[in-house]
């Protein structure tokens, strides 16, 4: 077969790719190699890496990937043993970040005040997100973990954000091997100590359960859990160290009532989309994170290990954003 033979036959197989793409008919070039590059630059334009909302499109993006964050942690050792400890600003992952929660903490805490006043105060803010409010800043914390599989499975990094001197601070713990597993749970408990609310995503049904089943498996001290007083109020838990009530506020099952028949469903990174208006590029699919880590522990290799602290990390950003705007 001749060369223009070649170059029609790959121009019919790439245009009927494209038209697959497109949803619709593309003309046929004419087989000549200069509208066969034309082919392959619209190849370029019509598939982007994220497809915009038609109604509704991101107004931000969230920060790109941030090399060097294992390398750049702290080793951290507690009577369990040794860990790593990340700490990053909230402004190097969400650019306004510190003065908007500064702005909604100040809302928040009018509207808490005009609440007392009514008649009835939880029509006015649900009981969970009261606590919470009452909470901010500085005993009120996200929690997020990442772990090696589905239940029962290890866990190696606990994400948190928090108030560590005064400003919102992402806190991801480590667990370099297996072995620090008990490491990182006990700075857990040494840092809920002085907790008062507790906010996850799903948390209820998997984070809050895997720190419990975890920190029993290490014989962990006093890590249990007080029933709620009465239904419906919030769920709560008592802290190892402070033996105080910890209320649980989890944004997943406040997300699936406020919005479940509006939006596709109420992932995390779907609420963030349609609801915080930021999307994410190059962000890490979750179902890989078990993967890495089993090849950062094999190999030490941390480039792949970034990319999690970093999915990590705006996990926990989306996740306290959700409950500020919630708990409003």
């Amino acid at each position: 077969m001749s060369d223009a033979g070649d170059t029609f036959m790959i121009d019919e197989s790439l245009r009927s790719r494209l038209e697959a793409l497109n949803r619709g008919p593309i003309a046929k070039p004419n087989g000549s190699i200069r509208e066969t590059g034309a082919v392959a630059s619209a190849t370029r334009q019509i598939a982007p890496l994220i497809v915009e909302s038609p109604t509704r499109p991101p107004t931000r993006t969230s920060a790109s990937y941030m090399p060097g964050l294992v390398r750049g942690g702290d080793v951290v050792e507690n009577g369990a043993g040794q860990h790593v400890r990340i700490r990053l600003p909230l402004e190097s992952l969400w650019q306004d970040g510190p003065q908007l929660v500064a702005a909604r903490h100040d809302y928040l805490r009018s509207q808490a005040q005009g609440a007392q006043n009514a008649i009835e105060p939880t029509v006015v803010i649900d009981t969970e997100f009261a606590s919470f409010i009452a909470a901010l800043p500085d005993r009120a914390i996200a929690l997020d973990l990442e772990t090696c599989g589905l239940a029962g499975s290890a866990l190696f990094l606990i994400g948190l954000l928090r108030q560590v001197d005064g400003q919102s601070t992402v806190e991801l713990l480590l667990a370099r091997n297996y072995s620090e597993e008990a490491a990182i749970l006990t700075s857990l408990w040494q840092t809920l100590a002085d907790c008062q609310v507790l906010v996850t995503f799903n948390g209820k049904s998997f984070d809050w359960p895997m720190v419990i089943e975890r920190s029993i498996r290490h014989r962990l001290p006093a890590v249990g859990w007080v029933p709620p007083a009465q239904d419906p109020a919030p769920v709560q838990y008592r802290t190892a160290n402070a033996h105080q009530a910890m209320v649980h506020v989890d944004i997943l099952h406040h997300a699936r009532r406020r919005w479940r028949k509006h939006l596709p469903n109420c992932r995390l990174q779907t609420l963030e989309w349609h609801i915080c208006r930021r999307r994410r590029t190059g962000d890490i699919p979750s179902h890989c994170i078990p993967a890495v880590y089993a090849d950062y522990v094999r190999t030490g290799f941390d480039r792949d290990m970034d990319a999690v602290l970093h999915h990590n990390a705006l996990d926990l950003v989306t996740l306290f954003d959700l409950a500020l705007r919630m708990a409003a």
